[in-house]
């Protein structure tokens, strides 16, 4: 059975924490519950848990047709297709979380009596937010000597969107080949066109738009535009966004996600829009997860902790479109 979140916070702030802080499989996965609560997407990705650091995941598919016509009376031994074999592999990678608080922190701050809960749950929902981030937008060869906060959590791992590449099999279209840069339903048509046939049977089903909000609110002012029924109830919020019959990512009420970035580029104004299934977005978990608490009497501070390993994959590359370049819309001016 399962812990609860509460259960998890009294160990970690106990004096019970456990050998090196290491939880068991269910209180690890807890922890996990507690990111995907706060995420947008982590919910719809498919998490593997494993007890190997590195490992590889084997797809067996019929890539061509394998039916032909047969006569009566006659022994066949030849094979009429093959199956073809693909392979991912992870390796995960250690994760470092750590912060510091005083006695006067502790004590002094409005929350007071109640820290312990409060102070790990926060921190529980910025690991889950920073996780997302570096899962969608990781890039180990963005910056070449990271600095800042942002930097150095982008630079742990390659992330999901940046896997989805031409170079992996993607099929990748440029905002700025098409009619228009910014979210119209001919941009999203096009996209969806692209999308291998063998994928279109339960696409409309697991498929969804993964783009930032601001793309998301583009497009709904787009057919809010037009003088039809269907123009006002989306310009009102009333309708969910399925350009093509297929869902924009929702969260919450809120379409489109909010840790895509949208001032990319050379005007600092382009996002990305990614079609696909997010169960293809794997994220690998490593069963050992360690928080650890201790005081420090010299400094009279207490040191919190928490070090995982994991790894994010993507699986069918060949199903994804990826629309890279796009712009806001100009006619809708967001500065006020």
């Amino acid at each position: 059975m399962s812990m609860t979140k509460s259960q998890v916070m009294e160990k970690f702030t106990s004096d019970q924490i456990g050998v090196n802080g290491l939880l068991n499989a269910n209180q690890a996965r807890t922890f996990v519950d507690e990111f995907v609560r706060e995420a947008e997407i982590l919910d719809l990705v498919d998490i593997q848990y494993k007890d190997n650091r590195a490992g590889i995941f084997y797809y067996i598919d019929f890539a061509n047709p394998a039916t032909v016509s047969a006569a009566e009376g006659v022994e066949y031994t030849d094979e009429t297709g093959a199956l073809s074999h693909t392979k991912a592999e992870y390796t995960v990678k250690k994760r470092r979380t750590q912060f510091n608080l005083t006695w006067e922190d502790i004590h002094w701050t409005i929350e007071n009596g109640t820290y312990k809960d409060h102070v790990i749950a926060l921190w529980m929902q910025r690991w889950g937010v920073d996780t997302e981030i570096l899962a969608c937008l990781g890039d180990e060869d963005l910056y070449g000597a990271p600095a800042t906060s942002w930097e150095k959590l982008i630079d742990i791992n390659e992330g999901w969107f940046e896997q989805v590449s031409a170079a992996n099999g993607a099929t990748i279209l440029d905002a700025a080949n098409l009619t228009a840069s910014y979210p119209t339903y001919a941009m999203f048509a096009t996209a969806w066109n692209q999308v291998p046939n063998k994928y279109r049977k339960f696409a409309k089903q697991r498929y969804r738009w993964l783009g930032g909000t601001r793309s998301a609110e583009d497009y709904r002012n787009y057919l809010g535009s037009r003088q039809t029924d269907m123009g006002d109830a989306i310009l009102n919020g009333k309708g969910g966004l399925t350009p093509c019959g297929i869902p924009f990512i929702n969260k919450n009420g809120t379409d489109g996600l909010a840790v895509v970035p949208e001032d990319q580029g050379v005007g600092e104004d382009e996002s990305t829009i990614i079609l696909g299934d997010p169960s293809n977005f794997k994220w690998i978990v490593h069963r050992e997860f360690k928080l650890m608490a201790e005081y420090l009497r010299r400094s009279d501070t207490f040191e919190f902790t928490g070090y995982m390993y994991d790894d994010f994959i993507v699986t069918n590359h060949a199903s994804f479109v990826k629309i890279t370049g796009v712009t806001a819309n100009p006619e809708w001016d967001y500065s006020e």
